[in-house]
């Protein structure tokens, strides 16, 4: 009969956190350049298990941070919405792991619809708006493992306050 040995992963040592290691991040909830501001922080979910040294040190379903870095509506005369995320963190049994990623997103101009708006309304029509810009739940983000951050190469995690 094979010897099977099971590891506590609460006591388990942390991995050696690879720099550059890739995480695929989900949102998921909608993240709209009307609704929200920078410094927000918004949370995303790990969509794909991340391995290390053959076993799962990051599982599916953990939180990953996103901060709003810039965000702007609409303006009129089509003008389009903006909004930018930094990638902070991602939470671990081990404690908070730095990632790095910077994504934006940009809504749809309406320079066409500004154009026939002012020949029908003539003025009035500079002020239509073009699209906001937003990432919709179930949208992949990649970011990667920042062991950079770390005083060492083996990265120490940050201890997560309960």
């Amino acid at each position: 009969m094979p010897l099977v040995v099971a590891i506590d992963q609460a006591t388990a040592p942390a991995p050696r956190w690879t720099d550059g290691t890739e995480l695929q991040l989900m949102v998921i909830r909608e993240i709209n350049s009307r609704d929200v501001h920078p410094g927000e922080r918004v949370k995303l979910r790990v969509n794909a298990p991340v391995s290390i040294d053959g076993v799962v040190a990051i599982p599916v379903g953990a939180w990953a941070w996103a901060e709003i870095v810039a965000a702007s509506g609409t303006g009129s005369a089509g003008g389009k919405g903006q909004i930018s995320l930094r990638l902070p963190n991602v939470e671990t049994q081990w404690g908070v792991v730095p990632i790095t990623g910077l994504v934006g997103a940009e809504g749809k101009s309406n320079t066409a619809g500004v154009v026939l708006g002012i020949i029908a309304w003539g003025p009035l029509g500079l002020l239509m708006k073009g699209g906001n810009a937003s990432f919709k739940a179930g949208d992949i983000i990649p970011a990667r493992i920042d062991a950079q951050a770390g005083e060492h190469s083996a990265l120490q995690a940050v201890p997560v306050r309960q």
